[in-house]
């Protein structure tokens, strides 16, 4: 019975120390364990907010892209705009002005017709006639000033220069007019060219610009992504720390009980298993009776052979 107590009593002792050691590795591994997690779930909360810092930036850039391309299409519409009025008022204008030619030049025919039909001679008509220019000049009296003049009167043949003057002065025009025209269609050609050149540029710009908004939606697309993936790591992490929270929190308990108490109750066993060994260190110093001897004998008398004597002598 003592062997099977200090069998019990060492068993116990191994069972402690065994026990003490796990709640110290245990302890130490969750230590490690929520000290790791709990640094990966700064570095979650440092990316996230890195990650929306840079979305946000980047959502501004293609606000401010919208903007400028949409300053671009109101560019190109008020260059378009300001292309298609200043065309219009052209093609009115040298629509008015072969109208004042068609105007003159049927004038021209009448008078021309007008004088050859009443056999006014014009003469040929100068060329350059936009060179002519008209003089008034002071008349040349052959007598005094004071002397009343001659009235004399010339035949309709002497207004053939009066008639040339005329005609001259119709065709000068309408070259003026034509050539008015030719500038006009000279100046709305260059206008045309600059604005096609203008609505060039503004297309290449807007091009770019379109090509920077897409890059901007696709480096918020993937941002977001990596913010989704950066949220979900941390709710992962933030789980395994819960976890493992839990998990000491569930030997708790029992690991302070044992490493609170395992000094108390490993003084307290070896005080008893030194008793135990002590009294069976008595017990072995001890020889038994010649009466307790004999009950181990075979006896004739059944009565005296169910005999046992309990009390020990001391030898």
């Amino acid at each position: 019975a003592i062997d099977e107590m200090i069998k019990t009593l060492k068993e116990e002792d191994l069972a402690d120390i065994a026990k003490r050691d796990q709640c110290k590795d245990e302890y130490k591994k969750i230590a490690s364990v929520i000290s790791e997690v709990t640094w990966l779930i700064e570095k979650n909360v440092a990316k996230i907010d890195k990650l929306l810092g840079t979305i946000e930036d980047l959502k501004a850039e293609k606000a401010k892209t919208i903007e400028e391309i949409e300053a671009v299409d109101q560019h190109m519409k008020e260059l378009t705009a300001a292309r298609k009025a200043e065309n219009e008022e052209f093609k009115q204008a040298k629509e008015d002005d072969q109208k004042v030619i068609k105007l003159l030049e049927e004038a021209r025919t009448v008078l021309t017709k007008y004088y050859k039909k009443h056999d006014i001679e014009m003469g040929p008509v100068q060329a350059g006639v936009k060179d002519v220019t008209f003089e008034q000049e002071e008349p040349e009296f052959a007598i005094s000033e004071d002397q009343a003049p001659e009235a004399v009167f010339s035949n309709k043949g002497k207004r053939k220069d009066q008639s040339k003057g005329i005609v001259s002065i119709m065709t000068m025009l309408i070259e003026d007019v034509a050539d008015e025209i030719k500038n006009a269609m000279k100046a709305e050609e260059e206008a045309q060219l600059a604005y096609e050149e203008q609505m060039a540029t503004a297309k290449k710009l807007r091009e770019k610009l379109v090509t920077k908004k897409v890059n901007l939606e696709v480096q918020i697309a993937k941002k977001g992504e990596e913010l989704e993936a950066e949220k979900a790591d941390k709710l992962k992490n933030e789980g395994d720390l819960k976890d493992e929270q839990d998990y000491k929190a569930s030997i708790k308990t029992d690991c302070d009980w044992i490493l609170k108490a395992f000094a108390g109750r490993a003084e307290k066993r070896a005080a008893e298993l030194d008793g135990l060994t002590g009294a069976k260190e008595y017990l072995v110093g001890y020889k038994p009776s010649l009466l307790e001897k004999r009950a181990t004998q075979a006896f004739d008398d059944k009565r005296l052979a169910g005999l046992k004597f309990l009390a020990l002598q001391k030898l």
